[in-house]
């Protein structure tokens, strides 16, 4: 069997959304980072530059910090919603694994019980399997977007005399 439909299988229908979450968080994080790996060699260049103006720096300077606030946002929404799809698998299984129980006798509800325990851990999960690490990947841009900051900072002072 495919393990992507074994997934689906043990995880219960909620992991289709987790996936879909995680395929579009993911894309989004990577596209935040490559606009700040090249906003950074822009304000290489901008330091290197003796001609840069202070209105290009602040300007650059609030492109930068506004990408990343509107960025930030709606990845931190994506971000929010996963471990809460995996508590919405976790409530559907337990539903599924309870329902099991009252349905049906002996050995049958046991087996049933147990699936879906495998289900609201499967759920459970997958939605911080996709949380945790899109936490890492936005705080290291983060960090990037403060470093970027920092540049034009000094670079403005430098040209306004002020360093």
């Amino acid at each position: 069997m495919n393990p992507l439909r074994e997934l689906v299988a043990s995880g219960g229908p909620v992991i289709i959304a987790i996936m879909t979450l995680s395929v579009l968080l993911y894309e989004r994080c990577f596209n935040l980072l490559l606009f700040l790996t090249r906003t950074r060699r822009e304000i290489g260049a901008l330091v290197l530059t003796a001609n840069a103006g202070v209105s290009v720096v602040r300007r650059k300077e609030f492109e930068l910090h506004d990408a990343f606030r509107q960025q930030r946002l709606t990845i931190g929404a994506m971000i929010t919603a996963a471990p809460l799809l995996g508590l919405l698998g976790t409530v559907m299984g337990m539903i599924g694994a309870f329902d099991s129980l009252s349905s049906r006798g002996g050995q049958r509800s046991m087996e049933g019980l147990a699936h879906g325990i495998s289900e609201v851990l499967v759920a459970t999960e997958s939605g911080l399997a996709v949380a945790i690490p899109a936490v890492v990947l936005l705080y290291f841009a983060h960090r990037q977007m403060e470093k970027g900051i920092q540049k034009l900072t000094a670079l403005e002072a430098r040209l306004t005399g002020d360093a």
